[in-house]
């Protein structure tokens, strides 16, 4: 029977101490950055890219520190964390946004391109902070008159129902990034050790066909599919990644993850991402040939 590695569900409750521990600090300082960002870069295509970064860094966080050392193997959970957490670090970035919205001063530039001089007042902060339904109002008025307009033009001021489209749809990247980001609870971990399984990424081997044979035997932890592969020794190849998940009890997962070369852009090498397996047990034999043709 074919085993590939099923997470068990399982989560240690000092992971709900760790997600609290980064609401209070990592995600009010992602907020920061991210609120300060967006008011003082004036470009909407790179503002596009922060809120993809900052989605990025809200799912990196817990999947380091709440998943990871959390020790969670439970999707839902995962899920929950990434809700609560890109929920949590946009509400510290409306909080400074909407302070730096009231503090606003001199502007610079053009109405095309322009940026407005402001800094948050902490006392107002904290008093937003402690005061949610006088920020959620703050809000509300903002949405009546914008703060950014559409080609340069005050009469194309972003408002309204639309001002509401586009922030709804910034929380959703944040979110799906989020969410994209957190993966760790899907790699090997050891019951029996109460640890994650020792990850190890190999040097990249010869490209491996992808086909139902060629699983199988993968699967068999069959030595011939091994037979024919060596090193690549250049990495602008089409080239096939080996990630070996080993515990002290012998036990080992493989995934392999192929590099389809090709030429892109500006002759530039570009690489199709296709995954052969992911998480497939293995026995001791077929592990050790892996690591005698990786040295």
């Amino acid at each position: 029977m074919v085993k590939y590695y099923s997470p068990s569900g399982a989560f240690s409750y000092g992971s709900i101490l760790y997600f609290l521990l980064i609401s209070i600090t990592i995600f009010p300082l992602l907020g920061f950055i991210y609120a300060y960002c967006i008011w003082y870069i004036p470009f909407v295509y790179i503002n596009f890219i922060i809120t993809i970064l900052f989605g990025f860094a809200i799912g990196y966080s817990i999947d380091k520190f709440v998943i990871g050392i959390g020790k969670v193997r439970n999707f839902w959970l995962s899920i929950i964390f990434g809700f609560i957490g890109s929920c949590i670090a946009l509400y510290f970035h409306w909080l400074i946004w909407v302070d730096l919205v009231v503090n606003a001063g001199e502007s610079y530039g053009t109405s095309r391109l322009g940026i407005t001089v402001s800094n948050i007042n902490y006392s107002q902060l904290l008093f937003l902070l402690s005061n949610p339904e006088i920020l959620f109002s703050i809000i509300s008025e903002i949405t009546k008159t914008g703060t950014w307009s559409v080609g340069g033009s005050s009469s194309n001021s972003v408002n309204g129902t639309f001002l509401y489209i586009v922030w709804f749809i910034e929380f959703l990247i944040v979110l799906v990034v989020c969410l994209m980001t957190i993966n760790k609870y899907r790699k090997p971990f050891c019951e029996r050790e109460n640890c994650w399984y020792k990850e190890l990424k190999l040097k990249p081997f010869d490209y491996i066909v992808n086909d139902k044979k060629t699983v199988a035997k993968i699967e068999e932890s069959n030595l011939e599919v091994l037979e024919t592969i060596s090193l690549q020794i250049n990495p602008q190849r089409s080239h096939s990644i080996f990630i070996l998940y080993t515990s002290r009890h012998n036990d080992c997962y493989l995934s392999i993850i192929n590099k389809k070369a090709k030429r892109g852009k500006n002759e530039k090498m570009e690489f199709n991402t296709d995954h052969v397996v992911d998480y497939v047990a293995v026995n001791k034999e077929f592990k050790d040939r892996i690591l005698g043709i990786n040295k």
